[in-house]
């Protein structure tokens, strides 16, 4: 009788032993999962990414103040604090003086989390727009979501969404609210100004994980859907080449988690399609995240025209200029808690054969991902060079690549993101500022 209940107590502690091991094995074994498709294996991938800084994320939930924080991984001496409002954020250097920044930002004030866009000059905020979605949509906290797309057009218009937000938002430069679109839009857009249209990306949940997802162009003035594309559309229009399907499990049709993690659309407006003979304006710069690719495509058929594969890692915001591209290389590294490199700024000369090099500043910087860059160029030859780095909660001005300008967003003793930064050259801004003020 003993040995009878000591082997069912034996194969019972075996049978535990086994059903747990799957349910590890499914949990930590992603990249190995089957059940890929929404609603539950984002569910299962929260969890996973919720155990890979278990105590961390423990803290957070019990000290919900913690959740927008980044981690501190810069020193910063002689701060200066500029404020408007109860809104402010720290700087050190010199801004020049014939420049605005506009940076989007998450601040607490009295307890309470707010996104705003910043307006700088000469070291002092300016202005400030408030960055809200209506409710109507979909309730989501504040807390629990990022901006992260922003416009800023020539006739002074602002257009934003957030990572975990609900819409595509339009507002005057006063902070007015002029239009709302519904819907899960995400990361990086841009417009085409003389056109007067954007293209935006924007989640769509049917299929399996981020293979539906949507590029759309936008009427600006309106807001009105002119057209849309998939990834679908994509593969089938550039068949039988096959860029896009390195995360498709063989002799199935089942994709591993976020395939693709698309984070920018770039379009080819008239001012840069003139430097470029390759190009025409319209076409659309599509960054790949989770494919380490930045590919250029004719919107009108969905042919690639040209694709980078592999000179970055995980890159980010990819931008056209005078006869070449810049690309935001994160250079994440996840493999034993370690980085691969600092992050940096390639570029890519399609006037000089397609050179690819690195924008030598003089100052490091690091992003695990959401990383911005904007350039300006000045008189002889000069130029700016700005970099959001997000994760480390900071704003760099590079002048001829020596770093002038260093904005941090230290709120109570934590660092939390800057999401966005434009230079803005524009005498007539600054008016148009102080007139909202009049106004309000």
């Amino acid at each position: 009788m003993k040995n009878k209940a000591f082997k069912f107590s034996l194969l019972y502690i075996c049978v535990i032993i086994f059903l747990s091991s799957l349910a590890v094995t499914f949990i930590y074994g992603v990249k190995i999962g089957y059940l890929r498709e929404n609603p539950m294996f984002d569910k299962i991938y929260t969890l996973y990414s919720f155990t890979l800084d278990f105590k961390k994320n423990i803290n957070k939930i019990f000290n919900k103040n913690k959740i927008q924080s980044v981690n501190k991984k810069k020193f910063y001496n002689n701060l200066t604090t500029t404020s408007v409002n109860g809104i402010n954020i720290s700087y050190t250097g010199e801004m020049p003086k014939d420049i605005i920044i506009a940076a989007t930002t998450s601040m607490r004030i009295d307890d309470t989390l707010n996104h705003y866009l910043l307006f700088l000059h000469e070291n002092k905020i300016i202005h400030y727009v408030l960055l809200d979605e209506i409710k109507k949509f979909e309730k989501v906290g504040n807390l629990h979501k990022w901006p992260h797309g922003l416009i800023i057009s020539d006739d002074n218009k602002i257009y934003y969404n957030f990572d975990g937000g609900n819409s595509l938002v339009k507002k005057d430069i006063c902070g007015d609210r002029i239009w709302d679109i519904k819907g899960k839009f995400h990361h990086l857009m841009s417009i085409n100004d003389s056109n007067n249209y954007l293209w935006a990306l924007k989640k769509n949940y049917f299929g399996a994980s981020d293979y539906a997802e949507s590029f759309v162009k936008i009427k600006s003035d309106n807001g009105e859907i002119l057209d849309s594309f998939n990834v679908n559309d994509l593969i089938i229009a550039n068949s039988p080449n096959d860029y896009f399907s390195i995360k498709q499990r063989d002799l199935s049709s089942v994709w591993e988690y976020e395939p693709f993690h698309f984070n920018d659309i770039d379009v080819l407006n008239k001012k840069f399609s003139i430097y470029f003979n390759e190009f025409s304006e319209g076409d659309l710069m599509i960054s790949s995240r989770s494919l380490n690719m930045v590919f250029i495509i004719d919107p009108r058929n969905l042919k690639v025209k040209d694709l980078i594969f592999g000179k970055f890692r995980r890159q980010h915001d990819a931008d056209w200029n005078k006869g070449y591209i810049t690309i935001y290389d994160n250079q994440t590294e996840w493999g034993n808690d370690k980085r691969y490199a600092d992050s940096r700024i390639v570029k890519i000369d399609y006037n000089n054969n397609k050179k690819i090099s690195t924008i030598k500043l003089d100052d490091k910087f690091i992003s695990d991902a959401r990383g911005n860059y904007d350039t300006f160029d000045l008189k002889d030859d000069e130029q700016l060079h700005l970099i959001v780095s997000p994760y480390e909660g900071s704003l760099f001005l590079f002048k001829n690549n020596k770093k002038i300008f260093s904005l941090v967003n230290k709120q109570k003793n934590d660092l939390l993101s800057i999401s966005n930064g434009k230079i803005i050259f524009n005498k007539n801004l600054k008016e148009k500022l102080n007139s909202c003020k009049t106004k309000n």
